[in-house]
């Protein structure tokens, strides 16, 4: 891959582009949506300039790391009540807490503070991207603890593509199994909709006590326990790249 060289100052837009965020015209929309910050300072102005090499930028709560940096690929397995943005105003616990790296990294997509499970985290926004647009179809699996027990007869009414009973918002068909105690559904969706898995059976009359997200592309825990993490080897990294139809 072509090794990018950074400019004195470039647009916010072509930087936001350069780190594989979005494209120039929808890191635009960001921008005056208030979801970029550069030196600690929320920007509205798409026409900004800012320096690659010194300026500390952050989108939606996550640091970016700077095109040039070496990429590293980690899996996380995240305990519950820990932010999964790597800046909160409030202190709470984050992921970053348990990750020690050079490398100034940021999760692709989020869980909840309630939820646990499987993150992905990286530098590499090119692949970030990919892997949260839509059309790849990246499948996340998730194991929901119900507060009771989920009928057979309501299967197909989960996976069938429902609308969601708080905005009336319609989600893709995805695939479930309940498991042998009834208790517990396991759920693979390829959308990252705010507090989606949740949300689905709550439209259906479901609380969800427990949510662990037990694979996210093809990736799964083996054996990292709550809170541990690992280096993605060389293999996975090339298979997610694959996965959205890239080589």
């Amino acid at each position: 891959m072509k090794k990018q060289v950074l400019e004195e100052k470039v647009r916010i837009n072509k930087y936001l582009a350069m780190c594989g965020v979005a494209s120039r015209r929808a890191a635009d929309q960001m921008v005056l949506e208030g979801k970029v910050m550069v030196n600690g300072s929320i920007i509205v102005e798409p026409g900004l300039k800012v320096d690659p090499r010194n300026d500390e930028v952050v989108v939606d709560g996550n640091f970016l790391a700077k095109p040039e940096e070496h990429k590293v690929y980690i899996l996380f397995n995240k305990p519950k009540n820990v932010i999964t943005t790597s800046h909160d105003e409030r202190d709470r616990q984050q992921i970053l807490d348990f990750i020690d790296v050079r490398e100034r990294i940021f999760p692709v997509g989020r869980l909840d503070r309630k939820s646990t499970g499987l993150l992905l985290l990286t530098n590499d926004g090119t692949l970030a991207h990919l892997l949260m647009h839509p059309s790849s179809l990246v499948q996340k699996e998730y194991l929901a603890a119900l507060d009771t027990k989920f009928p057979p007869a309501m299967l197909q009414q989960l996976t069938a593509g429902m609308r969601l009973k708080d905005t009336g918002e319609k989600v893709s068909p995805c695939r479930a199994k309940i498991l042998d105690d009834g208790m517990s559904v396991l759920v693979s969706i390829h959308e990252g909709k705010n507090h989606q898995v949740r949300r689905m059976f709550d439209s259906l009359g479901f609380e969800v006590k427990r949510l662990d997200r037990v694979a996210y592309a093809g990736l799964t825990p083996g054996e990292l326990r709550r809170g541990e993490w690992r280096y993605l080897s060389r293999k996975e990294v090339e298979q997610l790249y694959r996965l959205c139809g890239q080589k």
